[in-house]
């Protein structure tokens, strides 16, 4: 996304981005407050969008995992790296809108940082979260550039998946940008997940960006959630820990457990790793909604 696409929000700036996964799914705004602290803001786009044409819970969390960083490095002086995110979704995101955020740093000590941060658009509050990041070297002025134009993307070869794996249909934007995801039937009948962590995944280290792994994650719940009850279903809250670091260029795999279900909620668990290293394990509850019209081609469980 580019800044001239979009107005600037009064009172805010453009701040420069985390690798090129943050460029893509932006601009992000920011605006220092007179007491102190700032606030953030981004515009959803078409780009945003889950299958059911609200704003992708994981192009949330990936704002608000931007956010909570630059608050690490802009008010306590340190670099940072996420280790959990405990998420709640309040109420779907629309596009086009303005989404704003706050964050807060509830505590801090010589190593960890804990936060909590809120999106919402105008007075609807969409998500709030309550994280902890690891606290490294001391930041010095200077290692990201401030309001720098976004280099332009990398050129997005999308790598043929694995014998036997096949797209799941109806992706949505949001899902399609951070994979598209694959999946593959076992001969036991369980379904293994995958996608190919591409160029534009980059976070600034090199590495696959948190919320690209969040956003698999998340997906690949809401699939095996549908698939277990053959109903339609929404993600409500998310609890995750970030293991070890996504490498850029490989296949990354995902599987998942459905641990309960009753008539209203199903709650699943999922491991996303790469080769035998575990990446992330995430602990998802799902809404089931309606019943499918008609049946649907098969998915992840």
């Amino acid at each position: 996304m580019n800044i001239a696409q979009h107005h600037i929000p009064a009172g805010y700036e453009p701040f420069g981005h985390s690798g090129l996964f943050a460029d893509a799914i932006g601009p992000f705004y920011v605006r220092a407050k007179p007491g102190g602290g700032f606030s953030y803001a981004f515009h959803t786009a078409a780009m945003h969008a889950n299958p059911n044409g609200d704003t992708h819970g994981g192009a949330l969390f990936s704002f608000a995992d931007h956010i909570t960083g630059h608050a690490i490095v802009f008010n306590l002086k340190r670099m940072c790296a996420t280790v959990k995110f405990k998420v709640e979704y309040l109420a779907p995101g629309p596009l086009d809108c303005l989404v704003e955020g706050e964050v807060e740093i509830v505590r801090s000590t010589r190593t960890m940082a804990f936060l909590r941060v809120r999106l919402f658009t105008g007075d609807r509050t969409l998500m709030t979260a309550d994280t902890c990041y690891k606290l490294f070297a001391p930041y010095e002025p200077g290692q990201h550039a401030g309001s720098e134009p976004a280099a332009p993307p990398p050129n997005d070869d999308r790598p043929e998946a694995p014998a036997g794996f096949q797209p799941f249909p109806d992706q949505g934007a949001f899902p399609g940008l951070c994979g598209p995801v694959y999946y593959r039937r076992k001969a036991n009948g369980d379904f293994i997940n995958g996608f190919h962590a591409r160029a534009i995944h980059d976070n600034t280290n090199g590495i696959v960006h948190g919320g690209v792994l969040f956003t698999f994650a998340d997906d690949i719940i809401g699939r095996a959630a549908s698939g277990i009850s053959r109903r339609h279903a929404t993600t409500v809250a998310m609890n995750v820990e970030y293991l070890s670091a996504g490498p850029l260029g490989a296949w990354i795999e995902g599987t998942t457990e459905v641990t309960h279900m009753d008539d209203g909620f199903a709650f699943i668990r999922a491991r996303v790793h790469h080769e035998e290293r575990i990446i992330l394990t995430a602990d998802g509850v799902c809404r089931l909604l309606q019943p499918y019209i008609k049946k649907k081609p098969e998915a992840a469980a």
